[in-house]
């Protein structure tokens, strides 16, 4: 093999394995223990407001919801949940579930930090059904 693709083959290693020597902190943060976010050991809140958006993204899908407090200031809460995958599970599909502009109700654990953030426990949707997405395992795969 000529000295010319030897050094070439050297020089895309060098590259590759850097690569992925700084990707690797970025794959520890990819996914994090709950508890370490959200404040999971106190009892859960409630919100009720109106469906701004859904993201079904990995590792956590997302709703956004518009929730007035007691004097009529409205936060858009983000709440987290499940992965795509997981909310299939739970019964969910992208259509006839979240409707932006209808009302839902979340119960879950605020952020620790006190962001407008939140891990879903159960929703309730538009129609008075209740789905239970999250069954209280810390360590869970939610």
């Amino acid at each position: 093999m000529p000295a010319r693709i030897r050094n070439v083959k050297r020089l895309l290693g060098a590259v590759v394995g850097a690569v992925v020597v700084l990707l690797l902190p970025a794959l520890g943060f990819a996914h994090h223990a709950l508890q370490s976010e959200f404040d999971i050991t106190n009892p859960s809140h409630r919100w009720t407001g109106t469906l701004r958006s859904v993201q079904w993204i990995n590792p956590h899908s997302r709703f956004v919801i518009d929730v007035a407090d007691e004097s009529g200031k409205v936060t858009a809460w983000t709440f987290e949940t499940a992965a795509p995958n997981g909310l299939r599970r739970a019964g969910f599909s992208k259509r006839g579930f979240f409707e932006p502009g209808k009302t839902y109700t979340v119960i879950g654990y605020p952020a620790r930090d006190g962001s407008p953030i939140a891990f879903v426990e159960q929703i309730t949707l538009p129609d008075g059904r209740t789905v239970r997405i999250w069954f209280g395992d810390p360590n869970g795969s939610n």
